[in-house]
């Protein structure tokens, strides 16, 4: 039997993200488990970067609810991700929770491919800032599959469902979300993450911030990229970070501690902390 997991990042008791979520769940073809967090209310701590999850088979070492959250994602067949638009981003503990991922490494074998549908509600034209951006991070660091990035304007809890062109998509997003494919990137997007945000380079460049693609904007400010571009999240890539690079960064940290920590024992001298 299919699971399929929801993951509300808002506070808001049966507010828009929360139940845009439920409907696309609740009509997901029987016969299907499935399974609800708010993540607001599991304990998810700052990352220590400690970078013991590196390690294969090594869990994250910070005592909170981290692990029990992604052994769920792990364990499900699909993941609906709710999560709102606040101040001209995502809600903070989305991306507490994304500073968590270090070993993402180690964690795709669970999660490749897995159909993913963003659900993000926001209030106000103009006001969504970097947040698809944000958004983006989590499921391609998992490299999922993103069927959809639905953004959806709705200011007061439950407006979202006043709408019958808001519940026709999410019937259709529960119906058929084991058959969508890869969702289509827009003519102003980044044809490989799907990011709407560039970096200006010299001589016309643009680059991605979000997967690091390389190209130029062509005709009417369309995104074009070479073919043979290649993107952070590619699995040559991601290997070279998270496996190679970071536990480099590690090793080099053990050889270089002594000189490191005279480099910061004067600055223990300056004790200007405010105490709790």
């Amino acid at each position: 039997m299919k699971k399929v997991l929801g993951i509300v990042t808002s506070e808001r008791k049966l507010g828009n993200t929360e139940l845009l979520t439920k409907e696309i769940m609740a009509n997901v073809p029987e016969p299907c488990e499935k399974e609800l967090i708010r993540l607001t209310e599991f304990d998810i701590k700052p990352c220590r970067a400690c970078y013991r999850c590196l390690q294969p088979d090594q869990r994250c070492a910070v005592k909170d609810d981290f692990n029990l959250v992604l052994d769920k994602i792990f364990k499900a067949d699909a993941i609906i991700l709710g999560v709102p638009i606040y101040f001209l981003g995502p809600h903070a503990y989305y991306k507490l929770f994304t500073d968590r991922l270090l070993g993402s490494g180690n964690y795709i074998k669970h999660t490749k491919n897995k159909p993913c549908v963003l659900v993000v509600p926001y209030g106000l034209h103009g006001w969504e800032g970097y947040a698809r951006s944000a958004l983006l991070v989590v499921p391609r660091l998992l490299s999922m599959k993103i069927v959809d990035y639905w953004q959806v304007k709705a200011t007061l809890p439950a407006e979202s469902l006043f709408s019958p062109q808001n519940m026709e998509y999410a019937r259709n997003l529960g119906n058929n979300l084991f058959t969508l494919s890869e969702y289509s990137k827009g003519p102003r997007e980044c044809s490989i993450c799907g990011n709407d945000l560039f970096r200006l380079l010299p001589d016309g460049e643009i680059e991605c911030p979000i997967c690091a693609a390389k190209g130029f904007l062509g005709a009417d400010n369309t995104v074009n990229y070479s073919d043979d571009q290649s993107s952070r999240f590619d699995e040559r890539n991601m290997k070279e970070h998270f496996s190679v690079w970071l536990n480099e960064m590690k090793a080099r940290f053990k050889s270089e501690k002594d000189k490191l920590k005279k480099i910061q024992e004067p600055y223990k001298e300056l004790n200007w902390w405010i105490k709790k």
